[in-house]
């Protein structure tokens, strides 16, 4: 057998199988999966997100874009090797780098999905049954300080622009997550680097505005949107990169980051995200009170909406889209979540948080 099976297949699957069962008993215990959370996978995800730092560019994307080519290569490689014993290491070798993988995601992303929720790590109720009520008195509170922001904004080609480099604003938002966990200490911050991805076009075929990658650390963002969408998914994704998985509870960490900033155009981009979820929770709910309410928005606000519609009406026909919405949505459900609908869900904590202040 030890001619088949080299000493780095042997470790590589032996902490695969170890993560599993670690994997196992968060599933059943939120108590663990804090712990593992907070302290192995913290580490595993800082490493990962320094070390990726380094590059100008999305290793994630790089790799994404060299897969079919590499994945030929090693099949080939397999299949011309001479003897069984080779072409059988050489498979192993395989299968050990694929349990690599998974053992990342189990640390990174995975654990993360069995954790406490954030209502009763802040202290934040967040209600299962809204009333337009709530909701109206949250999108008037959110509506007000966003109107505010937007009196001192200009726009350039129909769309509010941010003032700095991405990386500047990588920097922007680790600073903003300082400030966030002085009042709201859930996770450990440090410093990284957002990364924006070449073929955003591609990404928005599929309707992603960004996305973590969990086995190269990476903050991927979308450009090919407004700016104003971009500030808030880089807070998002930055989000699932120290440790916070949920969708929900990543939208309204990315909430809380963006409107601590001191920098106000990143203030109104949060803003403007949750008045975004709260108005169309409302429309669910009364659509006259919706366009009431929407009618009080700032005209450069307005603009900026409208100037993502654009994006996103070009490419909602995209059969990789559709494909996509149904994939993401069977791997949050198999994580314990209620799919992509608990996006959405960020309006219960909005709604608390005002509740509160």
């Amino acid at each position: 057998m030890r001619k088949y099976v080299s000493r780095f297949v042997s470790v590589s699957l032996c902490i695969c199988a170890i993560s599993i069962l670690v994997y196992a008993v968060c599933i059943n215990s939120s108590y663990c999966a804090d712990l593992v959370n907070s302290t192995l996978s913290h580490g595993i995800r800082y490493i990962l997100a320094l070390a990726g730092a380094w590059l100008p560019f999305s290793l994630f994307e790089v790799l994404i874009i060299l897969s079919p080519v590499l994945l030929i290569a090693a099949f080939v490689i397999a299949f011309r090797r001479e003897g069984m014993v080779k072409k059988v290491r050489f498979l192993m070798t395989l299968i050990a780098i694929i349990s690599i993988i998974f053992t990342s995601y189990i640390y990174t992303l995975g654990i993360g999905y069995r954790t406490s929720s954030l209502s009763e790590k802040t202290g934040i109720e967040a209600k299962n049954d809204l009333s337009a009520t709530e909701l109206l008195y949250t999108a008037n509170r959110v509506q007000e300080e966003l109107n505010a922001i937007a009196e001192n904004l200009t726009l350039t080609d129909g769309e509010t622009r941010m003032s700095y480099s991405v990386d500047e604003l990588s920097e922007k938002l680790v600073a903003a997550y300082d400030v966030m966990l002085r009042e709201y200490p859930i996770l450990t911050n440090y410093t990284s680097r957002v990364k924006p991805v070449h073929f955003s076009t591609v990404m928005s075929d599929l309707g992603i505005t960004g996305i973590y990658s969990f086995f190269t650390g990476e903050a991927n963002v979308n450009v090919e949107y407004p700016d104003y969408c971009l500030v808030f998914t880089s807070a998002h994704e930055m989000a699932h990169q120290r440790g916070v998985s949920r969708e929900n509870e990543a939208n309204f960490v990315a909430f809380l980051v963006t409107i601590s900033s001191d920098d106000e155009y990143i203030r109104y981009c949060g803003y403007l995200n949750m008045y975004e979820y709260l108005v169309y929770a409302i429309y669910s709910l009364d659509p006259e009170l919706y366009y009431s309410v929407n009618s009080q928005l700032h005209a450069t606000a307005r603009a900026d909406i409208l100037a993502s519609a654009k994006v996103y009406n070009e490419h909602k026909d995209s059969i990789l889209g559709r494909i996509n919405e149904k994939l993401n949505d069977a791997y949050l459900k198999a994580n314990g979540t209620e799919g992509i609908v608990t996006y959405n869900y960020v309006v219960r904590l909005a709604v608390g948080y005002y509740k509160d202040n």
